[in-house]
């Protein structure tokens, strides 16, 4: 094989000349061979793309799909580094290519389809007749099953190779997502279902197994905003298009895709992606027959485009209001029973955690919380005034007999005639007999079938027949909805009072009455409710102090209410100061980080690029040093082969290479020596020759160049007279003209000076007047300007001076404030040292009267004070007189009973010698005179015990001294001077 050309202008030229000579397939082998070349990496891209586009051309007119993917393969790797906006020019214009292929088989199908018949009578051909009758095509699909769709399928491939191409390389990504837009589209032009849910399988299994290539070079990071934004904006696309395509398991799985990534996305989704993903959910629930879900989807819808109004009209949002009113209107009235279907429930218990998660709803929603939803929003204001009714007559009013009467304009005026309203139809007309089976249960016990289906009217197309009633009911039965039975015997319809039931309403409808299962799940909240009743008339004391007690708490709570609301509000702002302080630090993290981040990628591109920088620098000094030691090789091959012709050594291949340049020179200079000596001898040779020659030319031309002169010179006089004989005949001529010219201008010259001189006069006077005029209008504009200088430069000096003025004002007024400011700092200097002065002062005389007060007032106790000690009572029992009382004129604490006069003038001897404590009823003159009962005051002196009084001597007004007591009252006594105490029941 010919080695391969690497040069670009090369492989263009080799691929044109074999194309030219009809070898496409090889010119294609060609360019092929060159794209998978080892030496093509390190090359430019600018190079290299021309070669890849002619590879395209040639691809796709072959359709060799293999050598066109391995041909871009490679291309990738050569200009991801340094060009990846390159690629993305040779990937549009191969999907050009491709696709103005498909568009030219289309349109030689339809030439092909509608080409002219022959013969008007047959309608068909007879081949035709049979292909039809073998096969239940016709003409158009074998003509595109013929010609479009191979180029069809190419370009099926094409994506699904390009996709499978830029996966997980961030370089790529933006390319990477319009060619998945673009399949996409591709899928929906040609409606290609199948290869769309291929597609979609494909663009799914490429964002799970992002997170297995992280690991790599240019990985996808999701964490990237505008990464994750890409991908949502591609897989709203698909969700669209499948929706479009009414491809609903796809649509589901494309739901999914983009949910998982909102959740992902750190950053807010606008309001109206968010509003597309609700509408294409409601159009999901209402193809998998899922009421409630469906219900809830045009809740979240609403609630998003209502916040849009500039965007969405008022006719987009009531139409969506009618849908949520009518949507949770339909959502079925009665729960199963928890004692049927439980198996059921639990299978659908995950998926109904899967619709609550597409949501975003934090628990399951139910037809209370719908409805409540739609009471307490503006939905039931937006919608058609002519479906208000619905909402009151199905859920707030009680009218058994007359709710389908009542419902049957509505249903066949409103909702039959309005496409969009139409498919909630079906679904109102189950609720509204619901309905009426639940009214009719609470009224009465049994009723006649054809009492209900009487009852149980619809308008067309809504109609019910008694079969698809009872069908109804039935299955209600069946499922646990309804508590009731058919007796066919009688064709009547009884309802069952089980209080057991588990089945109930989900909707607070209009009731008459509790049925007996409501009353037997609120029994024991109706026997709490009793017992409170009655304990609040059987224990009024208790239920008062209750109250008394909750208004005590209340009002405590009141005082307490403000102090705590102040402790809130302060712990609040520190709360919030701190959640700042930490959002602050999160954001400043996050700023570091992320230029951490920044200038960590921008080294390992800087890295990057030396590291290719160095590998393509080895590359060409390797590529370099093997050319060169070929070159060498080539070299030393044409020495060896000069050397053998010129010099007749014979240099075989095997002594070439053991011989080295030194000696191959050596050969080359010898050689060259050699054919030099040849040289200069025949030069020699030659010079000798040559001069021999011109030495006899000269000899023999000498006497000729004589007869050349003398020739010569008769020539040039001959020419030189009839030269001059032309040239006077000429100047001759000339003259006579000049001279008959001359005259003709003398005859015109004093008229010429005549209307020269007047119109010389005439235009004087009015350039005279013209340069007058042009004067005066410039000195007045001259004038004009120096006035209009003048005026600005005065306002300019004006506004000078003012600023200046004001400058000055200012600053006179800031020199003024700082003066102020000074003296009023100096004024509060002095008064602060003229306070501490006084705070000072005011401190040492505290101080010296602390010191004063310790040295002269210190406390002295009873015991301690001088002639305590030293008294003792008298043996009569009169107290003797203290020589001094020093402790009264120190000033030192004397007690009341220690005082003179306290107890009728004069101090007892207990008072005055003792120190013990004695109480009031036995002190000298508590009840008498000191001098009618002294024996108790002296045993009270002499004794420092406790008496109780139980056991202490009578002092009552109506007691009478005893002077001499008795043994009992001696005994009695007793105990008061040993100090023992006897219990009541123990005392005599």
């Amino acid at each position: 094989m010919a080695p391969i050309p690497v040069f670009a202008e090369n492989v263009l030229k080799r691929a044109e000349e074999l194309i030219k000579v009809g070898q496409s397939s090889s010119a294609l082998e060609t360019l092929h061979d060159v794209l998978i070349n080892k030496r093509l990496r390190n090359a430019n891209a600018n190079s290299v793309e021309p070669v890849v586009k002619k590879l395209i051309v040639l691809s796709i007119a072959q359709r060799a799909g293999k050598q066109l993917k391995e041909g871009l393969t490679q291309y990738r790797n050569i200009v991801q580094h340094t060009s990846p906006d390159s690629l993305g020019n040779v990937v549009e214009f191969m999907l050009e290519g491709i696709t103005e292929r498909v568009n030219e088989a289309q349109r030689t199908a339809e030439q092909v389809t509608d080409k002219k018949v022959d013969d008007l009578d047959e309608a068909e051909s007879p081949e035709d007749l049979i292909l039809s009758s073998v096969s239940g095509e016709q003409t158009r699909d074998r003509t595109d099953r013929a010609l479009v769709t191979p180029w069809l399928k190419f370009l099926w491939e094409a994506y699904r190779n390009l996709l499978e191409l830029l996966r997980n390389n961030s370089r790529f990504e933006a390319l990477y997502q319009k060619i998945s837009n673009k399949a996409i589209d591709f899928c929906k032009i040609y409606e290609r279902k199948t290869e769309f849910r291929r597609l979609c399988e494909l663009l799914r299994n490429h964002l799970q197994a992002i997170a297995k290539y992280s690991h790599q070079q240019n990985p996808i990071k999701l964490s990237n905003p505008e990464t994750l934004q890409l991908f949502l904006d591609t897989h709203f696309h698909q969700l669209n298009t499948a929706t479009e395509m009414e491809l609903w398991q796809e649509s589901y799985r494309s739901i999914e895709d983009i949910h998982n990534l909102i959740q992902q996305s750190k950053r807010p989704i606008k309001p109206q992606a968010m509003a597309n993903y609700f509408e294409k959910l409601t159009r999901i629930m209402y193809v998998a027959k899922n009421p409630l879900f469906l219900a809830a989807a045009w809740h979240r819808y609403y609630n998003y485009i209502a916040r849009q109004t500039k965007i969405f009209g008022e006719e987009e949002l009531q139409r969506v209001a009618n849908n949520v009113l009518l949507s949770t209107l339909a959502v079925p009235i009665i729960k199963p029973s928890s004692r049927v279907l439980s198996a059921a429930a639990k299978e659908n218990k995950h998926r109904t955690q899967r619709f609550t998660n597409l949501l975003f709803l934090n628990q399951a929603p139910t037809r209370v919380s719908l409805i409540s939803g739609l009471a307490s929003s503006e939905i039931l204001v937006r919608v058609r005034p002519e479906l208000r009714p619905l909402y009151d007559l199905v859920e707030e009013q009680f009218h058994p007999l007359s709710i389908c009467k009542k419902l049957a304009p509505v249903l066949e005026t409103q909702i039959a005639t309005n496409s969009d309203d139409a498919k909630y139809g079906t679904l109102l007309c189950n609720v509204i007999l619901t309905r009426l089976l639940q009214q009719l249960s609470q009224v009465y016990t049994s009723v006649q079938l054809d009492f209900i289906f009487r009852l149980a009217r619809f308008p067309e197309p809504y109609s019910m027949s008694a079969s698809d009633i009872e069908r109804f009911i039935m299955n209600g039965a069946r499922r646990g909805e309804f508590q009731l039975r058919i007796d066919h015997q009688s064709r009547s319809v009884v309802f069952d009072t089980d209080p057991f039931d588990g089945s109930q309403s989900s909707s607070n409808g209009a009731q008459l009455q509790p049925s007996p299962s409501d009353l037997m799940r609120s029994q024991l909240s109706s026997l709490v409710i009793c017992l409170s009743n009655a304990q609040r008339v059987a224990c009024p004391d208790y239920v008062a102090r209750k109250q008394a007690e909750k208004a005590g708490a209340m009002a405590n709570a009141l005082q307490k209410m403000s102090q705590e609301h102040r402790v809130a509000a302060a712990r609040k702002l520190v709360i919030e100061r701190r959640k700042e302080v930490i959002e602050n630090a999160i954001a400043r993290k996050e700023r570091v980080e992320a230029r951490e981040r920044a200038l960590r990628q921008q080294r390992e591109q800087e890295l990057e690029r030396q590291r290719i920088v160095e590998e393509q620098q080895r590359r060409e000094t390797e590529r370099a040093r093997k050319e060169l030691e070929a070159i060498q090789r080539s070299e030393a091959k044409k020495l060896a082969e000069s050397i053998k012709q010129k010099a007749g050594i014979d240099v075989s291949i095997a002594d070439l290479e053991q011989m080295n340049t030194t000696r191959l020179l050596e050969l080359q200079v010898e050689q060259i020596e050699k054919e030099k000596q040849d040289k200069q001898t025949r030069l020699k040779t030659l010079a000798r020759k040559v001069d021999h020659t011109e030495r006899a030319l000269r000899k023999r031309e000498q006497p000729l160049l004589e007869d050349d002169y003398k020739n010569q010179k008769a020539a040039d006089r001959r020419h030189h007279e009839a030269a001059r004989k032309v040239q006077l005949l000429q100047s001759k001529e000339k003259h006579e003209r000049d001279m008959e010219l001359k005259g003709r201008f003398v005859r015109m010259y004093d008229d010429f000076n005549s209307v020269r001189s007047k119109l010389d006069q005439g235009r004087s006077e009015a350039l005279a007047a013209e340069r007058k005029r042009i004067r005066e209008e410039l000195a007045a504009a001259k004038q004009q300007r120096i006035e209009e200088y003048r005026r600005i430069k005065a306002e300019i000096e004006e506004a000078q001076a003012k600023a200046k003025a004001e400058r000055e004002a200012r600053e006179a007024e800031e020199e003024r404030a700082k003066a102020a400011k000074a003296a009023e700092m100096a004024r509060l200097r002095e008064e602060l040292a003229a306070q501490r002065a006084r705070d000072e002062e005011l401190l040492k005389q505290r101080m010296e009267l602390e010191k004063r007060a310790t040295t002269t007032s210190r406390y002295v106790p009873p015991s301690r004070r001088t002639g305590a000690a030293g008294a003792s009572p008298s043996p009569s029992g009169a107290a003797s007189p203290r020589p001094e009382a020093p402790a009264a004129s120190s000033g030192s604490y004397v007690p009341p009973s220690r005082r003179p006069g306290a107890t009728g003038g004069a101090a007892s001897p207990a008072t005055s010698g003792g120190s013990s404590y004695v109480p009031p009823s036995r002190r000298a003159g508590a009840s008498a005179s000191p001098a009618e009962s002294p024996q108790p005051a002296q045993s009270a002196s002499a004794s420092s015990s406790y008496v109780p009084p139980s056991r202490r001597a009578p002092a009552g007004p109506g007691s009478s001294p005893n002077p001499n007591p008795s043994p009992s009252a001696e005994a009695a006594s007793q105990p008061a001077s040993g100090g023992k105490y006897v219990p009541p029941s123990r005392r005599r």
